[in-house]
């Protein structure tokens, strides 16, 4: 029997080589992680900005047919354009959400639309994908109208740190309070505080939550250089953390209050959920576990900025129809300006 040589046997990998392998996929996985992170944020910011994008369209659609753009709230006038209801729900009507929109006006009024179990109601583009925060509460959106430098009087006892951008003296209600001499920044009067009026003069942006009408011609500014819609986070704006038996449906502050007197992304602190009962400053230690007051949800003065989950920015539309990624750290005359739809100042969205 020929016999031949036989080759030696591989033994098994031993606990070194393992461990080096095992260290080599970690190495591969640690560097693929951000990149694969960082996409799928790319990702969710595409679909944000696709969002403000078919409110804006809406909103422009609502002017081609009434001669003006949507009010920020409609306090007075006839149901499904009164009744209380917000622009976000009247566009719902203008864009491809027609269905929610006829249901809740089939039923005649917010309030029934509650009561029938209609309400509350959500559609995909109300949310941004970025933001998980309570996302089977219905009555939340991350998108608000621009009402520009607006005036924000603080509830008492609380600071109202970014006041001197509307150009205006710290007061108290809704009142327009006196003007800075100098002013803060040029080409501005001071504006009604919180955007409750019916007059436009008295507002800045493109929206008030007392329903002013603003139309296209107001926009002297430009309309690619002025703020429309943006971004908030319903977790730390208080009106949507203390929502209305609307939500988003409802006028008033809960979607027409975006700021820009406040930094992009300033930061609120973080409550319990469920929140503690709605305190006009009333920041203690479960809601202002900072201390500062300026960073408390229950300070109205510091809430009603743009925000998102986005890094280092927030989306926005302009009155144009376009979208822009604006940073945190944008110059803040410069986004007063953005904000201000006739101020004689015209400047580009970086």
């Amino acid at each position: 029997m020929s016999s031949f040589p036989r080759r030696p046997l591989r033994g098994a990998f031993t606990l070194v080589e393992l461990l080096v392998v095992i260290a080599i996929i970690g190495v591969l996985v640690a560097l693929l992680l951000p990149a694969v992170q960082s996409a799928r944020e790319a990702a969710r910011r595409s679909q944000c900005l696709n969002h403000l994008k078919q409110f804006a369209l809406g909103c422009h659609n609502f002017e081609n047919t009434r001669g003006h753009m949507p009010k920020g709230s409609y306090v007075t006038g006839t149901f499904p354009e009164g009744g209380g209801v917000s622009w976000m729900f009247v566009v719902l009507g203008y864009i491809e959400q027609g269905s929610l929109y006829e249901q809740v006006v089939s039923t005649g009024s917010l309030n029934n639309a509650v009561t029938r179990g209609v309400l509350p109601a959500t559609v995909k583009i109300i949310r941004c994908p970025s933001d998980v925060f309570e996302k089977s509460n219905y009555k939340h959106s991350n998108y608000v109208g621009s009402t520009g430098p607006t005036c924000n009087n603080p509830p008492a006892g609380c600071p109202a740190p970014f006041q001197l951008h509307c150009n205006g003296q710290i007061g108290s209600g809704t009142t327009i309070p006196p003007a800075l001499d100098p002013a803060t920044h040029p080409g501005y009067e001071p504006s009604m505080s919180y955007g409750s009026t019916t007059v436009t003069k008295d507002t800045r942006g493109m929206f008030a939550r007392g329903g002013a009408l603003i139309r296209l011609a107001d926009v002297t500014d430009g309309t690619s250089n002025t703020l429309f819609l943006g971004e908030t986070l319903p977790e730390v704006f208080e009106p949507m953390r203390y929502a209305s038996t609307f939500g988003w449906p409802g006028g008033s502050n809960h979607i027409a209050q975006g700021q820009t007197i406040q930094p992009i992304n300033w930061k609120i602190d973080r409550m319990v959920n469920p929140p503690p009962a709605f305190v006009s400053c009333g920041c203690d230690p479960n809601t202002n576990p900072s201390g500062d007051k300026a960073r408390c949800i229950m300070n109205w003065a510091v809430t009603w900025g743009f925000k998102s989950n986005h890094p280092s920015g927030t989306n926005f539309t302009m009155v144009d129809g376009s979208v822009r990624f604006i940073s945190e750290n944008i110059e803040h005359r410069t986004y007063q300006h953005l904000g201000c739809r006739d101020d004689g100042i015209a400047v580009s969205a970086p």
